[in-house]
């Protein structure tokens, strides 16, 4: 371990974060066109990180959105499926 340095608590903790940040960064980019940041200097810099960690956030929103509609639907037509057998069986024994 000669020339390696411990690393603190926080150091490793940064170091874990980052290293789960850094795979949604590079998805973000490589799946939504923002392989280049049209914005210039530091102030483009983060700008463009919010940008992406905003739209990462509407993609994530709009996929629970989504699911709550399917399951929504679905329990709508099991309900529909339901009031119409009930009302056939009644048809059928008067």
């Amino acid at each position: 371990m000669s020339g390696q340095r411990r690393l603190t608590r926080w150091m490793r903790r940064w170091l874990n974060r980052r290293q789960a940040v850094e795979p949604v960064i590079g998805h973000m980019k490589s799946d939504h066109r923002m392989h280049r940041n049209h914005l210039n200097g530091w102030e483009g810099d983060r700008i463009n990180a919010i940008l992406a960690g905003c739209g990462f956030n509407l993609m994530k929103l709009y996929r629970t959105v989504a699911l709550f509609v399917r399951i929504l639907l679905l329990k709508i037509m099991a309900a529909r499926t339901d009031i119409r057998q009930t009302l056939q069986l009644g048809g059928e024994a008067a």
